[in-house]
């Protein structure tokens, strides 16, 4: 016979993980426009360079950030959905 194993804490830390991975990229983000925008001294060439890389990182920090909220959702619903089962078969017992 199987024996499944789950370890609550580990799958509420796994989501709280992700969702405060998500964070720190979106306020990585947001420190990175407040310099940029408050750099005057750069040439245009250099300013449009910089622009156009920042739009294309941002494309993928959007998918990868999709991503991580995706991920911290199913591991979140996955606990939940571990301890229902857990409760309905205990109560099988009582």
């Amino acid at each position: 016979m199987a024996t499944i194993s789950v370890d609550y804490g580990a799958l509420a830390a796994g989501h709280d993980g992700l969702v405060a991975t998500w964070s720190r990229i979106e306020g990585h983000l947001a420190e990175l426009e407040t310099v940029v925008g408050g750099t005057s001294d750069m040439s245009a060439e250099a300013l449009r360079a910089f622009l156009a890389l920042k739009q294309r990182w941002s494309a993928a920090a959007q998918d990868r950030q999709v991503a991580l909220q995706g991920l911290a959702a199913l591991v979140k619903e996955a606990g939940e959905h571990y301890r229902s089962v857990d409760a309905a078969l205990a109560a099988q017992f009582t």
